[in-house]
């Protein structure tokens, strides 16, 4: 089985930024998909908690 197809049917295990983690929810840029630039590179989508709540209840809160 090639890497692609192995990729295609593994499941990516949740993610959760470094911002996060340390918990700077409100400087995390990573909620969102974006792309990377680079052909076949892209940046993973943080599944933190802080991201399904409104901005302003988590400016200055540790989640």
């Amino acid at each position: 089985m090639s890497a692609t197809q192995e990729s295609a049917r593994t499941p990516e295990s949740p993610y959760v930024s470094g911002r996060c983690t340390i918990g700077t929810h409100e400087l995390c840029r990573d909620a969102e998909p974006r792309e990377s630039g680079v052909p076949g590179l892209r940046y993973l989508v943080c599944t933190c908690l802080c991201h399904r709540l409104m901005p302003v209840l988590v400016m200055g809160v540790r989640v």
